[in-house]
């Protein structure tokens, strides 16, 4: 707006126009020779009247050119419907033209804008200009030398270009954001904005620049067409926007009837009377400032972007277009608008519109955001539930194997008479497989449920070993070898249970009668302790699952197992800060322990 101000104060400096004078015709019939009779009043060279069916005709003072160049007469907007300039034919004393002595001139200026070649006589000569529109009449005139025309044609088309690049740039966010987000709201906003560019692409008179035998009369009936058609989208796109806040269904109800009238305005610009339509319509544009106030003031609920600072947007959205309506009802005069007063509205409801909608299409992404978060965390916890159900499922199958199996040996020996030695210690194996599997399920339990308290003491690692490898029916295999002594401040109990399942590991799953070695190293601030085993002949434990709850190899189905052994032996180190690998090379499973000191 500044911007556009000091455009027009400076052309102002520049200006050969000495003055301009307005004649209204309502009979639309006067020709020149009776309007070279009639008084004039004095307007400025901006004019804004409104919708009107008269006639109007200008009477401009030109002065030439200092410089006794070449002076170009501009008239703006160029989409006017009927716009005729006489110019004298000859010039008698200082410029006085004998009536009848004017021709109609057509334009001749090379530009976008409606512009006319004059050669003033020395004192200045008057000119004529007849305007007739169907729609708002709002005018400026200016004549320049001819650098000078040159130059304001330049800016002129330069600010337009601006705007242009402005509203698509807000053209293509809004189908992006409708791609993004699928609300209507961001195709609604496109709809209105593409109609907005292209109805000012032809008010700006780029298209009859770039397709002059296009036929005026249909190119305003385009252009009007356009000025409904964009009036009504507008109103249901605000609509659409304030609904979401539940406003008073009374108020929400008047978008509903400026639609309903705005679709008579069409029919009448149409079939009965161009200018009541169009000016049917204005008004309509007219009354939206106090919908939009009555609806936003009267919202019962929160949305997004925030309900204040919609109705700060809408405050001023309101009186934007106020003022832009009341200068094209010509109740006001304000030069900038009858000049620029089309892209200062697009701009300022783009600009305030694109605000709001900005903020609801973050806010929606970020749902988007956090919804797929969720979804992709409910995905991962199925997964985890499943692999979960899946091991459970494992564990109780080994169960139920092992529990069969010793139930059917303890049958087998109760259904004979007598029971020997041998049948005895295998029912005692039995019982004492099935106890131990118990007593891990037990142990993993409590240390899954953090219940599994550490309580350290000072204790000998070796003496642990040896107690575990006492009363062991294997402890022959088992070799023991390295430090004599190694004292700890650690949980005895649970190094214990720690070299247990290690020792009983070894035994179980390496060939039958092979050497079995333990050794034990001081380093690292703590003590190492190595456990070293032949693989039997169905090979070494997956490295990336030997650790893995319930997890038992395709071999070791065959032994008797929980398929928790390793599993409790990790998650024990751990708790006492220590550190468990396997190192399998070729044919040797190697566990090697650390405890810190």
């Amino acid at each position: 707006m500044i911007f556009l101000s000091g455009q027009l104060a400076a052309q102002a400096r520049d200006e050969l126009i000495e003055r301009v004078e307005l004649l209204n015709d309502s009979s639309t019939q006067m020709g020149i020779d009776e309007v070279l009779s009639k008084s004039f009043r004095p307007v400025e060279s901006s004019i804004t009247l409104g919708y009107t069916s008269a006639a109007h005709w200008l009477r401009l003072r030109i002065n030439p050119d200092p410089a006794d160049g070449e002076v170009i007469l501009l008239i703006r907007p160029p989409l006017l419907d009927d716009v005729q300039l006489y110019v004298p034919k000859t010039t008698q004393g200082q410029g006085v033209t004998p009536a009848g002595d004017y021709i109609v001139q057509e334009v001749d200026w090379a530009s976008s804008l409606r512009g006319y070649r004059l050669h003033p006589p020395v004192g200045g000569a008057d000119y004529y200009v007849r305007i007739r529109s169907s729609g708002s009449v709002a005018a400026n005139v200016t004549a320049k030398p001819r650098l000078l025309a040159q130059r304001t044609s330049l800016i002129t088309d330069l600010v337009q270009i601006a705007y242009f690049s402005v509203m698509l740039v807000l053209f293509v966010w809004a189908l992006r954001m409708r791609l993004i987000t699928k609300e209507r709201v961001f195709l609604c906003f496109a709809a209105m904005q593409g109609l907005w560019l292209l109805h000012n692409f032809i008010y700006f008179g780029y298209i009859k620049a770039l397709a002059p035998g296009i036929p005026h009369e249909s190119l305003m009936l385009v252009f009007r067409s356009l000025v409904i058609s964009a009036a009504i989208l507008s109103v249901y796109f605000h609509r659409t926007v304030l609904a979401r806040f539940k406003p008073n269904p009374v108020f929400l109800r008047l978008f509903d009837v400026q639609i309903i009238v705005m679709l008579g305005a069409a029919v009448v610009y149409f079939i009965a009377n161009r200018w009541v339509g169009l000016q049917i319509n204005a008004y309509c544009i007219a009354a939206s400032p106090f919908v939009f106030l009555l609806n936003v003031f009267s919202a019962r609920t929160d949305a997004s972007p925030g309900l204040y600072i919609t109705r700060v947007i809408y405050s001023a959205l309101s009186a934007a277009l106020l003022l832009w309506v009341f200068s094209l009802l010509g109740f006001v005069q304000i030069s900038v608008f009858s000049l620029y007063g089309f892209m200062i509205h697009g701009l300022t409801t783009g600009l305030l519109i694109f605000i709001i909608l900005h903020l609801h299409g973050h806010r929606l992404i970020l749902q988007a955001r956090e919804a797929t978060a969720q979804v992709a965390w409910m995905e991962r916890q199925n997964m985890l539930e499943q692999e979960k159900n899946g091991a459970l499922s494992q564990f109780i199958d080994m169960i139920s194997h092992e529990t069969r199996n010793a139930l059917a040996v303890v049958n087998m020996t109760i259904s004979n008479g007598t029971i020997s030695d041998a049948q005895r210690s295998r029912m005692t194996r039995m019982i004492s497989n099935l106890t131990d599997l118990i007593d891990r399920c037990n142990q993993a339990v409590r240390i899954d449920s953090k219940l599994q308290k550490v309580e350290k003491t000072d204790c000998d690692i070796v003496q642990i070993l040896r107690n575990s490898l006492s009363g062991l029916c294997d402890a022959h295999r088992i070799n023991l070898s390295g430090a004599v002594v190694a004292q700890l401040e650690t949980d005895p109990v649970l190094v214990s249970i720690i070299c247990k399942n290690l020792i009983e590991n070894a035994c179980k799953y390496s060939v039958a009668q092979s050497a079995i070695t333990i050794h034990t190293d001081h380093g690292h601030g703590g003590l190492f302790v190595t456990f070293e085993n032949s693989a039997d002949p169905a090979g070494l434990p997956d490295a990336t699952q030997v650790f893995s709850r319930y997890y038992r190899s395709s071999h070791a189905k065959s032994v008797t197992g929980s398929g928790l052994g390793l599993y409790i032996v990790q998650r024990l180190v751990d708790m006492l800060g220590g550190t468990i690998t396997y190192q399998p090379e070729h044919q040797i499973v190697r566990f090697r322990l650390w405890l810190p000191n």
